[in-house]
């Protein structure tokens, strides 16, 4: 029996259907809007070279750089028609925030850093981005004197015995 509250009838309440359960939403690449390690940084001089983006900063009588290599990135096929050298030529100090980089010298000796992980490269070098993320770089370098003011040889080479 349905119960009267001032001459009206009081009808129970249907339920609500429920919500469609939303799909999850697609993994992509970082949005740089979103993602601090990728955002603009100020009074950074913003470079392009063969699809990888680079940040510089001044830093005292060197330089701090954020370089951004793109997936499916190759320094052999994407920077050296533009370099015009066989091998990579700068040294690389710095600390790989994303990403997985793999390389190779001249000399056949390879190497593979996983996020995150400090590098320390030797010039004379080729390298790939691994997997499906971009590597990001933070990279510590006093241009052409890197290797030297770092204690790094001009080139790869095996420590004598």
């Amino acid at each position: 029996m349905k119960k009267k509250t001032r001459g009206k009838v009081k009808h129970r309440a249907k339920p609500k259907p429920l919500a469609k359960p939303r799909r999850a939403a697609r993994r992509s690449a970082p949005s740089t809007a979103r993602d601090p390690l990728l955002a603009p940084i100020a009074g950074a001089d913003r470079r392009e070279i063969g699809g990888v983006r680079i940040d510089i900063v001044r830093a005292g009588n060197g330089r701090v750089k954020r370089v951004v290599y793109p997936r499916g990135f190759r320094w052999s096929s994407h920077m050296k028609p533009t370099v015009g050298t066989e091998l990579c030529v700068h040294a690389h100090v710095g600390l790989l925030a994303r990403g997985h980089v793999r390389g190779e010298f001249a000399d056949g000796c390879t190497f593979d850093f996983v996020a995150p992980r400090v590098v320390v490269l030797e010039p004379g070098h080729d390298a790939w981005v691994v997997g499906a993320e971009p590597a990001v770089l933070i990279q510590f370098d006093a241009e052409e004197d890197t290797p030297r003011r770092f204690g790094l040889p001009e080139e790869h080479r095996h420590a004598e015995p």
